[in-house]
């Protein structure tokens, strides 16, 4: 993974090295620019930074993150930012594009990877996209589908944020403090919630391998996933062997994303009576626009089709 020289570093007692001086950025007028690679990263940085602040996000809503590329506004509007926030882990492939790393580093542009900062759960995966490759093997990076997860994020996100505006700590560590409560309480009512789906029930054929966090925490196990290389169809063989996981496990309902077509699995449905139901993962849609919104859209859907 690319370390930029101005990477601000959100570890306990590491120094902070960056172009521009520590306590300077909120005496800008307007506050504090931050770009966040996805929309719920923004989502999540904006409730820590709090309202009075521009958050954005690179990726628009209903985007792709492991095939999205940035245009030329984009690189623009990041050299007009304060700080970028991403996820790493080779979610976000046009962060190590060349014209995305100019764009960063000739305007000093500090940067905070989440991924480098959080207990990454790995998979013995390595996925070749054709022009970059998504390594699995560093770790799953679709780490906000659990909510404790997110908060482990936090004190990074706090920490990064008091380096840049020292005068403006005590108010992050507040919303920090404020935003982990909601996901304490967000988790207990998923818990109880997703608690209800018997256990047999407990199995998800789902569009992309985005569910590691999830299923751990709550208990799931994803049984067949239709799109083993994000962005990519499905071979042959890796759809002969999705049709065995259908047959084998009398499955009746395949979870699909709005991000993705799901025009591949057509006959499938037609073929075995499959019903259909949307999950969140790696944006969100028109109905839907907070993180909190997205997970408890994701409980509402598991508990009315697999409950």
């Amino acid at each position: 993974m690319r370390m930029n020289r101005r990477q601000f570093s959100a570890l306990p007692g590491v120094g902070l090295i960056a172009a521009r001086a520590p306590g300077t950025l909120a005496q800008e007028p307007g506050g504090l620019t931050i770009a966040a690679s996805t929309p719920i990263i923004a989502d999540i940085v904006r409730q820590i930074v709090g309202l009075a602040d521009d958050v954005w996000s690179v990726i628009p809503v209903g985007a792709d993150p492991h095939t999205w590329e940035a245009s030329p506004r984009e690189m623009v509007r990041i050299g007009q930012s304060d700080a970028f926030i991403s996820v790493g882990a080779y979610l976000e492939p046009f962060i190590e594009a060349g014209p995305w790393c100019r764009a960063v580093d000739d305007n000093d542009v500090p940067e905070l990877v989440l991924a480098d900062h959080l207990a990454l759960i790995s998979i013995d995966r390595v996925i070749d996209h054709g022009d970059h490759v998504h390594d699995l093997r560093s770790g799953d990076p679709h780490f906000w589908l659990d909510p404790m997860m997110v908060k482990s994020a936090t004190p990074v996100i706090v920490d990064f944020l008091s380096r840049m505006a020292e005068d403006r700590a005590a108010e992050f560590g507040r919303h920090g403090v404020e935003w982990n409560g909601q996901l304490d309480a967000l988790h207990a009512e998923l818990a109880a919630d997703l608690g209800t789906i018997p256990e047999a029930r407990r199995k998800m054929v789902v569009f992309h391998d985005a569910y590691t966090y999830f299923a751990a925490q709550y208990g799931f196990e994803v049984i067949g996933i239709v799109m083993p290389d994000a962005g990519m169809d499905p071979s042959a063989r890796a759809f002969a062997e999705l049709e065995q996981v259908i047959v084998d496990n009398t499955v009746d309902v395949i979870f699909v994303e709005p991000q993705f077509s799901a025009g591949s699995i057509d006959g499938l449905v037609e073929q075995y009576y499959l019903a259909t139901a949307m999950l969140l993962t790696d944006t969100f849609d028109a109905d839907v626009d907070t993180y909190l919104e997205l997970m408890r859209f994701n409980r509402d859907s598991l508990v009315q089709h697999l409950g």
